[in-house]
C-alpha cells in the first residue's frame, strides 16, 4: 500500500494497469543493462539514476509491491519517491516514442489511451485531451496529474538541496515536512546476481498479475 492523495491504498484498475505497463517496459531495459546488452537509460532523476542497475531493479521491486499489493507501506525515503517518479517518466518517454512512430507501439492499447483510462479512474472524468493528440507537453500535464495523485507533495527533490548542508539546516527541513532524519540516508543494498534475478522474477509477477 502507498500513501496517495486519497489515503493509504493499493492502486486499482486502470491506474494499476498503467503502472504495471510502465514497470514492464522499464524492467525489459534494465534486464538488458543487467546482462551487459544495453547502456544505462537515465530519467533525469538523480536519486534513482545514481544507483547500480541491480539496485534500481531492487527499488522497483520494493515500490511495486507497495503500489500494487497490500504489502505494508515503506517508511518515507527519497529513494522510494524517486522510483515512483521514474516510472511516470518512463510513461512519458513511451508516449513520446509513440507519437514519433506509432508503429513502434506493440501493446493492444496505446500508451495515450492507457493514460486517459488511468486519469478517468483517478478523477472520475476524462481529461481535456484526445487519445490521438500529438502535443507532448499536453501529455506531460496529464501524466503529472496522475503522478500527483499517487505521489502528493514529494519531498525528495527539495531535500536533495540539503544533502550536503549543515546538519541543523537539513534536520530543520526534514522536521518541517514531518520526515524522518534518515530520509536522505536510506540507500538500496548491494545485490548479488541471484538476489537481482529474484527481484526480476518478482517484478514480472507484479506486471503480469
Amino acid at each position: 500500500m502507498w500513501p496517495t492523495v486519497d489515503g493509504l491504498r493499493t492502486l486499482r484498475d486502470a491506474e494499476a494497469d498503467l503502472v504495471r505497463g510502465g514497470l514492464g517496459m522499464m524492467l525489459d531495459h534494465l534486464i538488458e543493462e543487467f546482462r551487459g546488452e544495453a547502456e544505462t537509460w537515465r530519467y533525469g532523476i538523480d536519486a534513482f539514476d545514481m544507483w547500480d542497475v541491480e539496485q534500481r531493479i531492487w527499488l522497483l521491486d520494493q515500490i511495486a509491491g507497495c503500489l500494487l499489493t497490500t504489502r505494508q507501506a515503506l517508511p518515507p525515503a527519497a529513494i522510494w519517491e524517486a522510483a515512483i517518479d521514474a516510472i511516470f517518466c518512463e510513461i512519458i518517454d513511451l508516449i513520446e516514442i509513440e507519437i514519433a512512430d506509432p508503429t513502434l507501439t506493440t501493446t493492444p492499447q496505446s500508451w495515450r489511451e492507457s493514460v486517459l483510462d488511468a486519469y478517468e479512474c483517478q478523477y472520475g472524468r476524462a481529461p481535456y485531451i484526445d487519445a490521438d493528440a500529438h502535443v507532448l507537453s499536453d501529455w506531460r500535464a496529464v501524466v503529472s496529474a496522475l503522478t500527483d495523485s499517487i505521489l502528493p507533495s514529494p519531498s525528495y527533490q527539495k531535500a536533495e538541496a540539503f544533502r550536503d548542508a549543515e546538519f541543523e539546516r537539513t534536520a530543520s527541513f526534514l522536521a518541517s515536512r514531518c520526515l524522518p532524519g534518515d530520509f536522505l540516508q536510506q540507500i538500496p543494498p548491494v545485490r548479488t546476481v541471484a538476489e537481482t534475478q529474484a527481484s526480476i522474477d518478482q517484478i514480472q509477477k507484479f506486471v503480469f498479475a
